[in-house]
């Protein structure tokens, strides 16, 4: 069956299923992005044609430089460098571990290193803006939330610059281009942060989110067509504006802070859309479902060792529940889909390795709703038998 959606009643049945299903079953505590990456699937199934629609890849476009733009606004640098020797020491643990990991899947399924370093940070970076926006359900202390933020930010931040290293390192030229667009982001944004509220913040009331948002889609287009990836601008944008939080959120900051959580809360679940969209169910093997299991055994347990020898000697609260925030950090679904459109656009690795990461992003993102969702029936069971 071919389903046309180019009347106004085709798009309004995919909004109202991509909008309002994945938040129905959040009561299952299923991921609304898996959710909507999982209707994607369907509708490509249902009609291909659709994977090339404008309106949804702009959609997907604003939903991750919205959420990137998120990211980098939560950073703290007065926190990051109050913590800046732990911290330092767990991204160098990290930085040894993702280069080991690159020279072992290079070697074993005969990557070129940009590729291998692309899924390599597909498996091991936690998606900071997708779990911060998903621990109010994890029921955290303050000081586990504070760590599990801190952890995520800084991989994430680092993360950023290798992925810009690997889509850029083979041309030498393209990464001088880039590197001077980004440095003129850094240059020129504070002095445009300082002009918007100067002069136009005064006169045009509660416009501090639509100038963020279109800020960000702007720079995320563009680090985009220089062929990096739409996340490095917007990411940048939202470390700039990090600084001004103080004129932005001048109100309040928790209020603004939930509208903008609002606004890519919104669009966000047409990037994953978007995502599923892309994935051809007859591309998927047993070898890819077999392959994503090898990778769940190895790197889900590597990542939860990685971070527990980390937090254990800071984290008196961390003796108590040990596996709590490492599986907090667990979800990679941004990143790894990330990586897998990018691995899927250098054209030279086997598509049964893109969906076996795609498996594994799935799984790890899972696993923290698994997990609490036990803890809270144990906890029921308790207390009813107390």
């Amino acid at each position: 069956m071919n389903l046309s959606i180019t009347n106004d009643l085709g798009y309004l049945a995919i909004f109202t299923l991509v909008l309002i299903l994945p938040k129905l079953l959040l009561r299952f505590r299923l991921p609304s992005g898996i959710t909507a990456l999982v209707i994607g699937i369907m509708f490509s199934m249902i009609d291909p044609t659709i994977q090339d629609d404008r309106l949804f890849r702009f959609l997907s476009q604003i939903g991750i430089t919205s959420l990137f733009l998120f990211a980098g606004l939560e950073v703290d640098f007065g926190e990051l460098k109050s913590d800046g020797k732990y911290l330092s020491k767990y991204i160098g643990k990290s930085l040894v571990v993702i280069l080991l990991m690159v020279l072992g899947l290079s070697e074993f399924f005969d990557l070129s290193y940009p590729s291998a370093t692309i899924l390599a940070l597909g498996i091991f970076t936690p998606s900071a803006g997708f779990i911060m926006n998903s621990m109010h359900s994890f029921n955290m202390g303050e000081d586990q939330e504070y760590w599990v933020k801190s952890k995520a930010i800084s991989k994430e931040l680092m993360s950023v610059v290798l992925l810009f290293i690997a889509l850029q390192g083979h041309d030498i030229k393209s990464m001088l281009v880039s590197l001077v667009f980004f440095a003129a982001l850094f240059a020129f944004l504070p002095l445009i942060f300082k002009l918007y509220f100067k002069f136009i913040s005064p006169y045009a009331p509660n416009s501090e989110i639509p100038f963020l948002v279109v800020l960000s889609l702007t720079a995320g287009v563009i680090s985009k067509e220089l062929g990096t990836y739409y996340l490095v601008g917007a990411f940048i944008v939202g470390l700039i504006g990090s600084r001004f939080k103080h004129k932005i959120f001048k109100d309040d900051e928790q209020m603004l802070f939930s509208a903008l959580a609002g606004f890519f809360n919104v669009f966000l679940p047409f990037y994953f859309f978007q995502a599923g969209l892309k994935i051809s169910v007859g591309e998927l093997t047993m070898d890819s479902f077999v392959l994503g299991l090898v990778f769940i055994v190895i790197f889900v347990p590597l990542r939860i060792i990685l971070t527990s020898s980390s937090l254990k000697y800071i984290l008196e609260e961390f003796i108590n529940k040990p596996y709590q925030i490492s599986l907090s950090l667990m979800p990679t679904l941004i990143f790894g889909l990330v990586a897998a459109g990018a691995l899927r656009n250098r054209g030279e690795v086997d598509s049964k390795l893109i969906y076996a990461l795609i498996f594994y992003t799935l799984i790890s993102s899972l696993l923290p709703s698994i997990f609490f969702s036990l803890r809270k029936g144990e906890a029921k069971q308790v207390e009813q038998q107390g």
